[in-house]
């Protein structure tokens, strides 16, 4: 029997993934989506079919450990634990029989959601839905139209098809009436009830689904709807409907993240100290929700070595900052009183805790999202069994290096990264999984790599987004796809990094280069900045006031866009401008030779650096120009420099 290819895809992904006010929630809508994708790819492999991208099998046998489970489970075994992570992309290609029906894995997505939806319905909403209003069919409406689920048949080297078929085809949903979700705004709030004119049944409803599932997954500002519940509650109910719980249901919160690098310093440093802030913390009746250790492999080993540290090193993550602790919002349980007494107590104590640390815990944390550069393309032009080998080489690294860096890995799925780590580590991690893609592709295409490298393909592009703990997780997604696709893909040329700080009132600052212009000899340009700036007893080779004199005095001079007026000024007098600024903040007497060099130095950050094509159309140079100045790359390094404290 003869073969056709067929392109499959699952949406929508953005509205799923990345509507999210929890870590927890970011990890589901991550996690449910490759899920889905994995019932479908089975029902191709049980057709005979071949799955061509992403790489799933190994000589006939699945390789992918989310895969594998889903196999296992419709062959009867059972699972206790499994895994956690999303492995499997929202959408594949495979070769399959002439006479294979697509809706069969169409069908076998929508039964696994409905499996999982019925689970949070029958355990939470059914017992109190008669509370709301039309409750019952608000969520049928929403659960059952969710999904978009777009399939392709044609020729295997028809790698677009599916892309084609998209453009003249698309789903637009209805509006939605009532009260809006506040998690997923497109979609009405179960209760049903207008709250302009049925505020008090509405605030019922929600104070019953409360008691239903515990204040921590639900608190007193979050009226969900259907989709949102699911998301919010889905780790409650993974056995029944999944069939195992998943190896890590519970991610550690944004100010946990942000606080990560100075608890460990605590940790190692003032191991009494530490003890004693953790027993006038736990008293606090909010701070029983506690961080989950299982995560960070580095923080279990320190627990063992000495368990009376445990306490402190799960410390619900608002613990950690002085400004967590003095709202009140953050600890009053329902019901209840503000413990301020307590409160008070505890700020005293981390105050001293700080104090002795010699440092306050950063307030901010980054999201790094990793995507491969022209896939589509790729695929067209080489074998795509051997790029889906070179993607799985890659993914199956990804868990441990964002580990060993105290990350936690949310997605990671053929040449999709999405993870979440310290400010302090995020540059390094970003870097080293960098290095592991190409990697992964030099190793797999062994002697045809130097082909791919001259065309410049075979790469990967990032953003990295430093955002406060308390930025809502959403604008922080939606910033982190903006700046890749916009920044570092367009903008800077691809196989690039963009970064932003993102703080309440929105982006401070802008940076990107490719990779080869961050990448230093030793480690990377920023650290060489940093480095410079803490020189210990020495004279520092940079200050802070010298950076804001050439964002007020030297960058006004340029335009809007940031370009050189060339027609009264050279890039040398441009250089000479800074070398005397530089000699004017000085704290010790430099020479005009050395001023200058230090000047140069300095305009690396401040030129823009993208990719560009070279002149005969074969492959990418690195291209500066030299026309351009700004300073976001000076207040980069200050941001990173002071952790985020006084950006």
């Amino acid at each position: 029997m003869s073969k056709v290819s067929l392109h499959f895809s699952i949406g929508p992904v953005q509205e799923f993934v990345a509507q999210a006010r929890k870590t927890r929630d970011f990890w589901v809508g991550s996690f449910l989506l490759s899920y889905l994708s994995g019932l479908a790819i089975i029902e191709v492999l049980e057709g005979n079919g071949e799955i061509v991208f992403p790489a799933v099998t190994d000589q006939g046998k699945i390789v992918d450990p989310l895969l594998k489970t889903i196999e296992a489970l419709k062959k009867g075994v059972k699972i206790q634990k499994g895994p956690s992570i999303a492995t499997l992309p929202n959408r594949f290609m495979a070769i399959v029989p002439e006479d294979f029906e697509p809706q069969r894995c169409a069908d076998a997505v929508r039964s696994g959601w409905g499996k999982i939806a019925q689970a949070v319905w029958e355990r939470f909403v059914k017992p109190i839905a008669h509370e709301g209003k039309d409750t019952e069919n608000i969520w049928r409406r929403q659960v059952e139209n969710f999904w978009e689920i777009n399939w392709a048949l044609g020729d295997e080297k028809e790698i677009d098809l599916l892309d084609r078929k998209k453009n003249w085809r698309r789903r637009i949903l209805p509006p939605e009436p009532g009260d809006k979700c506040t998690l997923m705004g497109h979609f009405q709030e179960l209760s049903g009830y207008l709250r302009i004119r049925e505020r008090e049944k509405q605030d019922a409803f929600w104070e019953s689904l409360r008691k239903q599932v515990g204040g921590y997954e639900l608190d007193e500002r979050e009226r969900l709807s259907a989709i949102g519940l699911i998301k919010r509650l889905f780790p409650l109910v993974a056995r029944e409907s999944i069939g195992w719980d998943p190896e890590q249901k519970n991610y550690p919160s944004t100010p946990y993240l942000s606080a990560l690098p100075w608890i460990i310093k605590a940790v190692k440093n003032l191991p009494e100290i530490v003890r004693q802030y953790a027993e006038c913390a736990s008293s606090l009746p909010g701070a029983t929700y506690k961080e989950d250790l299982e995560l960070f492999p580095s923080l279990r080993e320190i627990a063992n070595r000495d368990t009376q540290t445990r306490e402190f090193l799960s410390l619900n993550g608002n613990c950690f900052h002085q400004a967590a602790l003095s709202n009140p919002n953050l600890w009053v349980q329902e019901g209840g009183e503000d413990p301020k007494d307590e409160r008070e107590k505890c700020q005293k104590a981390l105050k001293e805790l700080t104090g002795k640390v010699g440092e306050k815990p950063s307030s901010f944390y980054a999201l790094l999202l990793m995507d491969g550069d022209r896939m589509g393309a790729l695929l067209r032009r080489y074998n795509a069994k051997k790029i889906s080998s070179a993607l799985n080489s890659f993914s199956k690294n990804v868990k441990d290096v964002v580990q060993l860096h105290n990350g936690v890995l949310v997605y990671a799925g053929g040449d999709d990264v999405l993870a979440m780590v310290s400010l302090e580590k995020a540059l390094s991690l970003a870097l080293k999984l960098r290095e592991a893609y190409v990697n992964a592709f030099r190793e797999t295409f062994g002697d045809d790599y130097k082909v791919l490298e001259e065309d410049g393909e075979g790469t990967i592009s990032a953003a990295l987004v430093y955002a406060h703990y308390n930025v809502p997780l959403t604008g922080v997604i939606k910033e982190a796809h903006d700046i890749l696709d916009r920044v570092a893909k367009d903008e800077t040329g691809r196989d690039s990094l963009a970064v932003t700080v993102w703080k309440g009132s929105g982006r401070v600052l802008t940076w990107s280069a490719p990779w080869e212009f961050i990448k230093t000899h030793n480690s990377n340009i920023f650290d060489e900045f940093l480095n410079a700036l803490s020189k210990g007893d020495k004279p520092k080779e940079y200050n802070f006031a010298f950076f804001y004199n050439l964002r007020e005095r030297i960058e006004p001079l340029f335009s809007q866009e940031g370009k050189l007026p060339e027609q009264w000024i050279s890039e040398e007098h441009l250089v000479d401008l800074l070398a005397a600024e530089y000699r004017k903040n000085r704290e010790r007497q430099v020479d005009w030779p050395t001023a200058r060099e230090k000047a140069k130095n300095i305009l690396k950050l401040c030129q823009r650096v993208k990719r560009k094509e070279k002149e005969d159309g074969k492959g990418y140079l690195m291209d500066v120009d030299k026309a351009s100045f700004q300073t976001d790359g000076l207040m980069l390094v200050k941001f990173l420099s002071q952790k985020g404290v006084g950006v």
